[in-house]
């Protein structure tokens, strides 16, 4: 008889529904799925799947939820599910797609993709999800909501300066248009003030902001943003995980006679390099670090820019290894570094010619 040695459920999620597929891998490796009803995505359908997993499962067997990351549609269903005990991975979709793609899948529908989700727990051994803390959820809503204002002023900025410029100006649009603009500066300054207010109640988010805070030409919102954006870099394992969640991974695309070249993808949050964007032209002037990396870079590289998207992806991870080693930014650490190598390197030059000699 098959001994089941994994279980795992997939769901495939959208606005309304979800999809499952229930997959068990058995001692002869071999992975048997079972199907059930889409369920809707409300606490209805919640409710029926918990039921279904308690006919369904082995008790005595590791099981695991796998879903993919669609914006904000996940969530409740994740913390139900959390909070009900179950283990919860949630794939990032450019990993999903990649997976996808290595079982040659041509069509795609909800049914398959559960499926995949189902196998893809069964065959792989997926980093579990642990539900980030309410103030990292609120400030990540607190600064895309500001970033939203943001784009909404630069747009009425510009009309109002267009309509001036015509020949035909009226007064009474103007004015609206001031209007707006003040509105929008007002509700910018009011969620600034949320942010620093939510984060003077949470003291251990403020220590750790504070390393971040550190960095020349790192300001509080700055920091802020990145850190509601990776929700405390909760996911993120390693510094090159963390460059190509944001879209900074470089890319090269050659094939043939064609040689192109070498970019980042920006297939990542592009709130984080939004966020990064004025604080690395800040850096290169006040920074002493990034500084000397963004003048060794720049001449050999054909626009200024390309040195700058450079910087940016140095100065995240650079806040990355703050926030995870708890330490401030120190301005000698690359030459205390070269010193210690040089140290090192000597020392290996005394041992060899003890040896020889």
């Amino acid at each position: 008889m098959d001994t089941i040695l994994r279980q795992c459920l997939g769901i495939d999620v959208s606005k309304l529904s979800l999809s499952l597929s229930l997959g068990h891998l058995t001692n002869d490796l071999s992975k048997k799925f079972e199907s059930h009803e889409d369920d809707s995505n409300d606490l209805t359908g919640y409710k029926t799947i918990v039921k279904w997993l308690e006919r369904s499962l082995d008790t005595s067997v590791n099981f695991i939820i796998v879903m993919e990351a669609t914006g904000v549609y996940h969530q409740h269903v994740a913390h139900y599910l959390y909070e009900r005990g179950y283990d919860i991975c949630i794939m990032q979709s450019g990993r999903v797609k990649r997976y996808a793609q290595s079982l040659d899948q041509r069509s795609k529908t909800d049914a398959l993709d559960c499926r995949m989700l189902s196998m893809l727990g069964l065959e792989r051994a997926p980093r579990l999800w642990h539900p980030p803390s309410l103030s990292l959820q609120e400030l990540k809503a607190l600064s895309r909501e500001r970033s939203s204002l943001l784009k909404d002023r630069t747009v009425e900025t510009n009309r109002q300066g267009a309509l001036l410029s015509g020949v035909s100006q009226s007064a009474r649009a103007s004015k609206r248009h001031k209007a707006r603009v003040k509105l929008l500066n007002l509700q910018i300054e009011s969620i600034e003030q949320e942010m620093r207010a939510l984060i003077l109640e949470d003291q251990e988010l403020k220590r750790k902001l504070c390393y971040l805070e550190s960095i020349p030409g790192i300001s509080f919102i700055s920091a802020a943003t990145i850190v509601g954006e990776t929700l405390g870099f909760e996911s993120v394992t390693n510094g090159k995980q963390l460059a190509s969640y944001a879209g900074y991974d470089v890319v090269l695309r050659e094939f043939g006679n064609f040689k192109g070249k070498t970019r980042i993808s920006k297939k990542g949050n592009i709130y984080i390099r939004a966020a990064l964007h004025m604080p690395s032209m800040t850096c290169v002037r006040c920074n002493p670090t990034l500084k000397a990396f963004y003048n060794r870079l720049k001449p050999n590289k054909a626009k200024p820019l390309v040195a700058l998207v450079a910087v940016q992806r140095k100065l995240l991870i650079l806040m990355f290894t703050l926030w995870q080693n708890e330490e401030n930014y120190d301005a000698d650490f690359e030459n205390k570094k070269q010193q210690k190598h040089k140290a090192l390197a000597a020392q290996d030059n005394n041992l060899i010619n003890q040896f020889v000699s």
